[in-house]
């Protein structure tokens, strides 16, 4: 006699929420919290950027932009006053803004599939997921932190002989926007961005940035490395002699301890607060720290602790004001080839308190609680670094056969860069970090 097979119970067509359409043992896995959990520790390891991120969550419409407001400082007047009353005084005010964009990216898992392998390839799939998450968050965060404190400093990549007012550039970060009574403003001829040009001043009155070309408010011939930086570029440190931009970085162009000094002693002169237990932060990949263990300077440091925590564990920790954090994702760059040779160039970066800030969506996971629909389909989110919450979202099947779940991650929000232009009387719009330049041997 045929026995009759028992209905599965994810084939239920009364489904009310996501855990009844699934298969019975990841019904039990996400009920204890081993999918979040797995979705979690994807995350964390890889966001090392935005954790440095100050928080500042605001609702708005995709594509709506946020001003924020910095107020400048009074100009001190050691002078007595005359008459019954003080002369009065004002200060000015910058600003800077963040965009409203979404984030994200999904993954169809076939249920029968995962159900036939050794593994779960559900399971895997949202690891899978959340990796991706946290590399583009991160990245996301770097580029917003390098695109501004190494903007405004680049060099020219062709050489023309002929006069004209046309610039093709490495890059155009940071010669996009001037300052106009303290709001970013698009460069052109009304409102020119000062530069010096191989030296020589003259003024930029537009950006392409598609053909990364810059149009010159006075014509000249160009050659190929001529450094280009901008009146408002931030402070930044190269090895070697006599590098104002990353194009002439050869071989042999090594990081020091020194160098460093140089960028906490920058932060300091700048006032700028430390970001962690009284320091500041440097960002390094691996390539700089074994660099560092070669510097005598350093060696004369540690001289006589051979069995200290430092050489024992090949990690920096802290010390000379700094919390050393060995990060991969700090970005490269190729140099110009002054030598011939196109070198790579290692970019580690100082910070201090507010140099990035988060401004993610304000309850990204509220949007459907009037809907009726709140549990199809099921929303979590997932804190996975000061600041940053990611939806992960899992949807019902919606093929015929019931088989095939997707799962999205998804991040609404921006992180933006605030300027500090109007203090400490430095023509600098960023001050809040330095990024140093090396070559890799």
């Amino acid at each position: 006699m045929k026995t009759q097979t028992p209905a599965r119970p994810w084939f239920r067509l009364n489904r009310h929420d996501v855990r009844s359409t699934l298969p019975a043992a990841l019904r039990n896995i996400m009920q204890d919290g081993l999918l979040d959990r797995m979705f979690h520790e994807s995350l964390a390891p890889e966001l090392l950027f935005p954790q440095i991120a100050d928080i500042e969550p605001w609702q708005g419409g995709l594509g709506d932009r946020k001003i924020m407001t910095r107020n400048g400082l009074m100009n001190p007047d050691p002078t007595p006053t005359t008459g019954s009353d003080p002369s009065t005084a004002s200060y000015d005010v910058e600003q800077w803004e963040v965009v409203m964009d979404q984030y994200g990216k999904s993954i169809d898992t076939n249920m029968l599939q995962s159900k036939m392998t050794l593994a779960s390839k559900y399971l895997n799939d949202v690891a899978r997921l959340g990796i991706h998450a946290g590399q583009t968050l991160n990245h996301l965060a770097r580029n917003k932190l390098y695109n501004a404190y190494a903007g405004g400093r680049t060099w020219a990549t062709a050489t023309d002989g002929t006069s004209n007012t046309s610039l093709a550039v490495a890059s155009t970060e940071g010669f996009t926007h001037v300052l106009v009574n303290g709001t970013p403003t698009p460069v052109s001829a009304s409102n020119p961005l000062n530069v010096t040009i191989g030296g020589a001043a003259n003024t930029v009155t537009g950006v392409d940035t598609g053909a990364s070309t810059l149009t010159l408010g006075t014509a000249r011939a160009d050659t190929a490395g001529d450094a280009v930086i901008s009146s408002q570029a931030p402070y930044s440190v190269r090895a070697g002699a006599s590098n104002d931009t990353a194009f002439n970085l050869a071989a042999g162009d090594l990081i020091t301890f020194a160098h460093f000094r140089a960028a906490v002693t920058r932060l300091r002169r700048m006032h700028v607060p430390a970001a962690e237990g009284g320091n500041y932060i440097a960002h390094i990949d691996s390539v700089t720290e074994s660099q560092l263990f070669d510097d005598p300077e350093f060696q004369n440091l540690y001289q006589g602790r051979g069995e200290s925590q430092t050489y024992r564990d090949l990690s920096l920790g802290v010390f000379g004001g700094l919390v050393w954090v060995r990060n991969e994702e700090v970005p490269e760059l190729a140099s110009g080839g002054a030598d011939g040779l196109t070198a790579t160039v290692h970019r580690p970066i100082v910070m201090g308190d507010g140099a990035l800030v988060a401004a993610p969506f304000e309850n990204i996971a509220g949007f459907l609680q009037e809907t009726g629909v709140g549990d199809v389909p099921e929303i979590a989110m997932l804190p996975v670094a000061p600041g940053v919450e990611v939806a992960r979202i899992v949807r019902p099947p919606q093929d015929r056969f019931q088989q095939v779940v997707s799962t999205t991650w998804s991040w609404v929000g921006d992180y933006g860069v605030p300027s500090d232009s109007l203090a400490n009387g430095d023509s600098a719009q960023f001050k809040r970090a330095v990024m140093l330049e090396h070559s890799a041997n």
